[in-house]
């Protein structure tokens, strides 16, 4: 079974950011979520990403945007998937058109902070893993 990376280009700075991003964190520690934090230059950060095992999704704006219940099936396959998914948010001025031969996904087709797409990916991860158990947590 595939596990999910999320790597992050520098740390959440904003207190606030970092404190739910922490909350969301905690939450899903018993998914299997692993969490990174990057500190190279770009183009290093992305070949880094490259050379890991299993498949690499870029967070951007132009990516393809999911439903929560459709994403929760995207997560839940791939918690199936033999290998390892790795997600990658880059910095604050975006992926500066590297990558482009990478899948994308987006959380919407509007921009947000690089901290803040963080601590909304998160939720969204969270929010995916009760839909697949179940929970009550999403009401739609």
């Amino acid at each position: 079974m595939g596990r999910i990376h999320l790597h992050l280009h520098g740390r959440l700075k904003e207190p606030s950011l970092n404190s739910l991003a922490n909350t969301y964190r905690d939450r899903l520690q018993s998914s299997g979520l692993n969490v990174h934090v990057h500190t190279d230059e770009l183009p290093k950060y992305l070949s880094k990403l490259e050379s890991m095992n299993g498949q690499l999704f870029l967070l951007d704006e132009r990516g393809t945007t999911y439903t929560s219940v459709d994403f929760a099936k995207k997560v839940q396959s791939w918690t199936l998937h033999p290998s390892d998914t790795h997600i990658a948010i880059g910095p604050a001025e975006g992926w500066d058109n590297l990558g482009q031969h990478l899948p994308r996904i987006s959380l919407s087709e509007m921009t947000f902070p690089h901290e803040l797409a963080a601590v909304l990916f998160l939720e969204q991860l969270y929010r995916a893993f009760q839909i697949i158990k179940g929970t009550s947590y999403h009401k739609a």
